[in-house]
């Protein structure tokens, strides 16, 4: 889930992590190119390797090359005092992992990123909800859920998670985090939930959370099994059962949790460094009062 064009350096967002995150699994690398990418540097890609589908989403310039329920869609917003999009399009690439391709020199290859405690890290998260934006979260016997009305968190105990371990307490937990991101405390997003109704907002909702947790996970290395994925993967594909009629809703949901995503990690971030500098600023007054004390 962090995936990233390998001569570019950008990170790949939306949906374009989701496809890349998931066909990456069990890879070395999360760096991909396009092949005429790789043929540039006068790399090869192996005979019989497949490339993995990205998209973009283009705007057309209208007339024959837009549809017809496109060209509806304007005409409505236009009478309706909007101002109307362009028709819009999407546009396929074909990638490849740089485990999939020869001639790379070995220095070319991204380094090991340093180790850090996930487990540390993934509560870091959740502890920065907490003290940085007054999320109350409890643990129970509890369906896991969020409560708008009482920016409130539930969880079940972490008993209750013993055969899935780290990774289903905080693939639950930051889940809850994300539609946390709802109050105004935070990302403000009820306007979000506002544009639909009934059950396609609850299912889009639940997307953005699950892509979200997905992320989150990946940021803050919380261990992830070939089951875990296997389980987000479900998760997500039984929700878009739910909005079948809407094609776009899984690029709405990956844009939408790439943004609450950045968010978390955000203030786990500032917590961080919040918690570096006191304990500086403390080493600092303690000898200051060692100095004066002579």
């Amino acid at each position: 889930m962090q995936p990233m064009n390998k001569l570019s350096g950008n990170a790949y967002r939306g949906v374009n992590r989701v496809l890349l995150g998931l066909a990456g699994s069990g890879r070395s690398s999360a760096e991909w190119m396009t092949y005429r990418q790789a043929a540039e540097k006068g790399w090869q890609v192996r005979k019989g390797e497949k490339g993995t589908m990205i998209v973009k989403v283009v705007e057309l310039g209208g007339g024959d090359a837009a549809n017809s329920a496109e060209r509806e869609e304007a005409k409505a917003e236009k009478e309706q005092g909007r101002a109307p999009r362009a028709p819009r399009a999407l546009r396929c690439y074909w990638v490849f992992n740089t485990d999939q391709i020869d001639g790379i020199p070995l220095a070319e290859r991204a380094e090991e990123a340093p180790a850090f405690e996930p487990i540390e890290r993934a509560e870091g998260v959740m502890q920065a909800l907490i003290e940085k934006t007054g999320l109350l979260v409890m643990h129970g016997n509890f369906e896991p859920c969020y409560i708008p009305s009482r920016d409130e968190v539930r969880l079940p105990r972490r008993e209750a998670f013993n055969a899935s371990g780290a990774a289903g307490y905080f693939s639950v937990a930051l889940h809850e985090a994300g539609h946390a991101t709802l109050s105004h405390k935070r990302l403000a997003r009820r306007d979000a939930i506002g544009k639909r109704w009934g059950d396609e907002a609850y299912a889009l909702e639940e997307l953005r959370a699950e892509i979200c947790s997905a992320i989150l996970g990946s940021e803050t290395g919380v261990p992830m099994s070939v089951e875990s994925i296997a389980n987000h993967a479900a998760y997500l594909s039984s929700w878009l059962k739910a909005i079948e009629s809407d094609p776009m809703a899984i690029f709405t949901a990956a844009k939408d949790a790439d943004l609450m995503a950045e968010y978390l990690l955000g203030l786990e971030a500032q917590l961080r460094a919040e918690r570096r500098n006191a304990a500086w600023l403390g080493d600092y007054e303690r000898a200051e009062e060692r100095a004066l004390s002579r």
